[in-house]
Formats: C-alpha cells, structure tokens, sequence
C-alpha cells in the first residue's frame, strides 16, 4: 500500500498519506486493545505460554522490549494487541516504537514507489532515469534486515526470557 501511495501521489503525498494511516490504525489497535477487546484477548492468551514469556520480557524492559516486537516479523495486528495487553508498554512507549519502526520503513517504501512511478513515465516518453542508488541501498539493506537480523533477535530476545524464566524456576 504504501508503496502504491508513493507511485500515485508521489514521494511526500504518499509518505504523509501511507504513515498517517498506518500509524492512526496502530493506535486504534492498541486502544481497542486496552479497552474493548482486553477482556476477550486477555482470556484468549492469558494461559499462553508465549504470552507469559512476552509480558514477563516487557515488564522488565518495556522500552527495548516493545522495540523488538515492533521489528519482530510477527504480523502488525498482533504486534499491536500483545503490545496494548502488556500494562508496562504505555501509549508514549507505544507511539515512540511507531516512530521508530514506522517512519523509516513508510519513507522507504514512499520512495520505491516514487521511484517506479518515474521510471515508468520516463519509459513510456522513451527516456530513462538514472539508477537511485539510495532506494537501492535501502532496499537491499531492509531486506537482509527483515529476513535474518530482525527474527534473529527476536529468538534471542525469547529465548533470553525463556531461560530467565526457567532459572527463576530452578532457583525457587
């Protein structure tokens, strides 16, 4: 979509467009989180395992903790809901890792799609656009991020809670 947004409206229209929308349905997430829906996503991962892991990480270190699950390759909605069932992660911590997370990705993409949108209408007029070395670094750069850094750390991440956890255990 966003990509989408920067070849219709070009670079700046589709980035403040694409960033507002994702950031605005972020919120939303989390509020509802916190309020209409904490009772049933409460009651539907309160015995999880994984849950337990996660709020047990987040109340320790909220701030870099809701950082890695926002980088984390786990899918938007439930990224934002664990985040609102977490009481340590509040709404400034939650807004901060948009920011964080959001802005550059929404920029990169805003651009890519900026950067087709010339590159097509320079090949319909039968003339070319130099190669963007910066969408091209960015991209290259994302991906191997988002394929081998990003879940990286996040099994790090959960497995350093997980074995907290477990000498916690061993040490009771």
């Amino acid at each position: 979509v966003e990509t989408a947004a920067g070849m219709a409206f070009g670079f700046r229209r589709g980035l403040a467009g694409s960033y507002f929308g994702k950031t605005a349905g972020s919120l939303l997430a989390f509020g509802l989180g916190r309020t209409v829906l904490s009772s049933a996503a409460g009651q539907r991962v309160g015995g999880s395992e994984a849950f337990g892991l996660i709020e047990r990480g987040v109340s320790r270190r909220p701030v870099s903790s809701a950082v890695i699950v926002r980088y984390s390759p786990f899918p938007q909605i439930l990224k934002n809901l664990s985040m609102s069932l977490t009481r340590a992660v509040t709404l400034r911590i939650f807004a901060m890792t948009l920011v964080i997370h959001g802005l550059p990705f929404s920029v990169l993409w805003a651009a890519l799609g900026d950067d087709s949108s010339r590159r097509i209408r320079a090949s319909e007029i039968g003339e070319t656009v130099p190669q963007n070395y910066w969408v091209k670094g960015a991209f290259i750069f994302t991906s191997v991020f988002g394929f081998t850094v990003s879940p990286a750390v996040t099994a790090w991440w959960l497995n350093s809670i997980r074995n907290e956890a477990n000498n916690t255990k061993k040490g009771s």
